[in-house]
């Protein structure tokens, strides 16, 4: 939903990150309450306000990635980005290459350059000289060997299955390269290997259990040092030995520990935060950017498409008709006017726009969902239903009655599954919203598939293929009770989809992968594997008063939001000290 901080899209089970709250939590907020937190991330004498807009002075900025509460130390780069501190990987640690989310560009990062051969079945990294741990120890094929090695020694730590799915072996033909050769063609292997960091092996080798290691004290090659830790305020200083000459030029990122959305706004409000990554209504922006036009801003581009996940096992989600009905009930207009300001309407097609533009079809190039509950009713009747007395369809005495899930407290969520079930009970289905305490038995009921519909996100990438395998692959899917892999909550099952999805990862031709994309598209639009409804997107608010050279509508290098790793890093390194 709006709120979520998502971790990459992926081949293997993982629970996202925290998730955070919605609109409605915004805006109200005990004062006692307030002060008691802005005491507590104040810190040391210079709180978090940020600092350094006169020449040659150092320059600090505060960062309010989400709403998280109190820290706990774990700076260990092989966790899944939810088990560990904000930048660990990023900031502290690095990958071989980076890609860009937004542009899906792939640039050398930790390797100086690589060899992806056109038919996708190996991988071969030259290693960037002259890179030092920040310890002083230089970064050798040792360290990349190691890195790789570990995942495999501890299944654990192997976020994306590389071992299992991708490589086949590692070599180190010199001291320079770290060739890698896969079971298959895979042509996706540049976006996990943009995801796997690199951790020192004269450090990690005599760590006992490095899936229980809290790395309290990290030796990265990043741009930048642990310098303090405490619950309620972390602070990375400037790396002097960093291998990119002349950055960053951000002095100091200083991290407070924020209890919720109220909080981070009125930090912002009051000028206390440079980079935010938090929840947003157009009400607030009197407060912030309405108060000095000139340095606050916010960029809300989208990043994943929303779908009404539908029990694919169960009646009537089973049935085409039934699922083609719904969609054309809901007035998706109305989500955006009503409950989520900055969702604007998926594309039938659920391809994310506008970053992932080039790959849509020509069919769906003008294509919009529009309500109509006169064709809707049409192929309620077709699928055997008929309308009892009380308006409610049913088919052999057994009504269409069923729950649409949502966390309580996600209110933009909330107030759209409560429009969509007024509009589906307009159409004749006894649809209602079923709130569920906290995000922990949320999630638990989508991959076991105890639900019957629920709102939720698609994960991200950098190119429509991420977000579709991990909602279509018939490898995801699993029996009832079983846990259900990445976003495949709706048990969706079919060989023409998995025919795409392999042809896709097998080819690096950009012509068949767009092929493969588009007949995906076609998958969605006709078969509703799932209902695109909207939207999410990057929440990105900033401050030039300190820093410039952030991304915008202007300047797309990357999403804004600094909970995305390690592209935060890949931020840090285009800001510009303020003049």
């Amino acid at each position: 939903m709006s709120f979520h901080t998502l971790s990459s899209s992926s081949t293997k089970m993982m629970k996202p990150q925290s998730p955070r709250k919605g609109i409605g939590g915004l805006l109200g907020c005990c004062a006692l309450v307030l002060m008691v937190v802005l005491s507590a991330c104040s810190g040391n004498a210079n709180p978090t306000t940020g600092q350094g807009n006169k020449a040659g002075q150092p320059v600090s900025l505060t960062v309010v990635d989400s709403p998280r509460g109190n820290f706990t130390s774990n700076f260990n780069p092989l966790l899944d980005p939810g088990g560990t501190r904000t930048g660990t990987q990023g900031f502290l640690y690095e990958p071989l290459i980076f890609t860009s989310r937004y542009t899906a560009k792939v640039e050398p990062w930790l390797a100086s350059s690589y060899d992806f051969p056109t038919d996708a079945k190996s991988i071969t990294f030259t290693i960037r000289q002259g890179v030092k741990w920040s310890d002083g120890q230089p970064f050798t094929a040792d360290d990349v060997m190691f890195s790789l090695n570990i995942l495999k020694q501890y299944p654990a730590l192997d976020r994306f299955n590389l071992w299992s799915t991708t490589i086949k072996d590692i070599a180190n033909p010199d001291p320079q390269t770290v060739k890698i050769t896969f079971k298959e063609a895979n042509s996706t292997a540049t976006w996990w290997f943009s995801q796997t960091f690199m951790v020192p092996k004269h450090i990690w080798q005599s760590i006992s259990d490095p899936v229980k290691y809290t790395n309290d004290k990290p030796v990265g090659t990043g741009p930048y040092l642990l310098k303090s830790f405490s619950p309620s305020l972390y602070v990375f200083s400037k790396n002097p030995n960093f291998w990119q000459s002349g950055k960053p030029e951000i002095d100091e990122l200083r991290f407070p520990a924020v209890v919720d959305n109220s909080t981070a706004n009125l930090m912002l409000s009051k000028g206390q935060v440079d980079w935010a990554g938090i929840g947003w209504d157009p009400k607030l922006d009197p407060g912030f950017t309405g108060k000095d036009a000139a340095h606050n801003h916010h960029w809300f581009t989208p990043t994943n498409t929303v779908m009404l996940y539908l029990n694919l096992t169960k009646a009537p989600f089973n049935d085409l008709n039934v699922r083609k009905a719904m969609s054309l009930a809901i007035n998706r207009p109305a989500l955006q006017q009503k409950a989520a300001p900055y969702a604007a309407p998926a594309n039938p097609s659920a391809i994310l726009l506008p970053p992932h533009k080039d790959y849509l079809a020509s069919d769906y190039q003008n294509a919009q969902f529009k309500q109509d509950l006169d064709q809707a009713n049409q192929l309620m009747q077709k699928a055997g239903y008929t309308k009892g007395s009380d308006g409610i369809y049913a088919k052999g005495g057994q009504k269409i009655s069923f729950k649409m899930m949502v966390v309580n407290g996600w209110s933009d969520w909330q107030s759209s599954t409560q429009l969509i079930a007024s509009d589906l009970k307009a159409l004749g289905m006894d649809a209602k919203v079923d709130t569920v305490a906290d995000y922990t038995p949320y999630f638990s009921a989508l991959q076991v598939g105890n639900f019957d519909t629920a709102i939720s996100w698609t994960d991200q990438g950098p190119t429509p293929f991420y977000p579709f395998n991990d909602l279509l692959s018939s490898d995801h899917a699993a029996p009832i009770g079983k846990a259900a892999q990445a976003t495949n909550w709706g048990r969706w099952k079919d060989a023409a989809t998995d025919k795409l999805l392999n042809q896709y990862k097998t080819s690096a031709d950009p012509a068949v992968q767009k092929q493969a994309i588009q007949g995906l598209q076609k998958i969605i639009a006709d078969q509703l594997p799932a209902i695109p409804l909207d939207y999410n997107v990057s929440w990105f608010e900033y401050t030039t008063t300190h820093a410039t050279g952030w991304p915008d509508e202007n300047n797309p290098y990357d999403y804004g939001s600094p909970f995305n790793n390690p592209d935060n890093e890949y931020i840090v390194l285009h800001l510009h000290a303020a003049k």
